[in-house]
């Protein structure tokens, strides 16, 4: 590509293009992450337009308004499209981070919380651990790579300046997505929580049968050890559901952008 000899237009085109594709890389897992400098991020981006936009230009070139009023407009649109795909693909690590956190409120383990490198934000001792070891699972079952090719996809799908709003099946399926956070975050961690509530039933049990025993001084390091060794027993089913639900994540991001198309 001779740069020298870009017009105007497709000086614009890779500007759209660049703003799509950086509201996604700063969005996606692993790639978004907080300790991934935003050099980095936008370097990537960069990188990302400039081997698409052969492809794009192939299909093409679009009308661009001259007037930079209406040229801001269609950054929006392009960044809205990459927020939509992002935000997507964010809910994935927030299921899991849920699930974790509903296993620290039964252990006690919610009383404390980290700083997570990748959101920057405070979480609990199984939310974080979740979100390492999974995070590590999808790197393995090549996530990244989807990742990537979801953003390939979204240019191919959805057009630069091509995109069209169903506002009302689209905001009903991000509705859904956010619905099925929590829905997945339980089952996520179903075989935990339910052992750790049936543990607090027993003490309970023992609480009222024979009140000499400190429940309180009994119950935390047998909830830690219970909820530890339990999740030890059940992490390889706990991985097998994880790549289920990178499946749907899947699908949830091909379903917006033919949403969007």
């Amino acid at each position: 590509m001779d740069i020298a000899a870009l017009t105007a237009n497709q000086i614009q085109l890779f500007i759209l293009m660049f703003a799509r594709t950086v509201t996604l890389i700063s969005l996606l897992p692993v790639f978004g992450s907080q300790s991934v400098p935003l050099q980095i991020k936008a370097g990537l981006a960069f990188f990302i337009s400039i081997i698409l936009y052969p492809a794009v230009m192939r299909h093409g070139m679009p009308h661009i308004p001259a007037t930079t009023g209406l040229f801001v407009f269609m950054v929006v649109q392009e960044v809205f499209v990459g927020v939509i795909i992002g935000f997507a693909a964010s809910l994935l690590l927030t299921a899991v981070q849920f699930g974790g956190y509903l296993i620290d409120v039964l252990t006690g383990f919610s009383f404390v919380e980290l700083v997570d490198p990748f959101s920057d934000t405070s979480v609990s001792i199984f939310g974080q651990f979740n979100i390492l070891v999974f995070t590590i699972l999808f790197l393995l079952i090549n996530g990244h790579y989807f990742l990537l090719l979801a953003i390939e996809k979204s240019f191919v799908v959805i057009p630069v300046l091509g995109v069209h709003i169903h506002s009302g099946a689209l905001t009903s399926y991000l509705i859904q997505m956010v619905g099925n956070v929590f829905s997945l975050g339980f089952k996520f961690t179903a075989p935990i929580f339910v052992t750790l509530m049936l543990t607090q039933v027993a003490l309970a049990v023992v609480a009222r049968t024979v009140p000499q025993i400190n429940v309180f001084f009994v119950g935390i390091p047998l909830n830690i050890t219970i909820g530890i060794g339990v999740t030890i027993v059940v992490l390889p089913e706990m991985s097998r559901m994880f790549r289920e639900m990178v499946t749907l994540m899947m699908q949830d991001i091909w379903r917006l952008i033919y949403l969007m198309a």
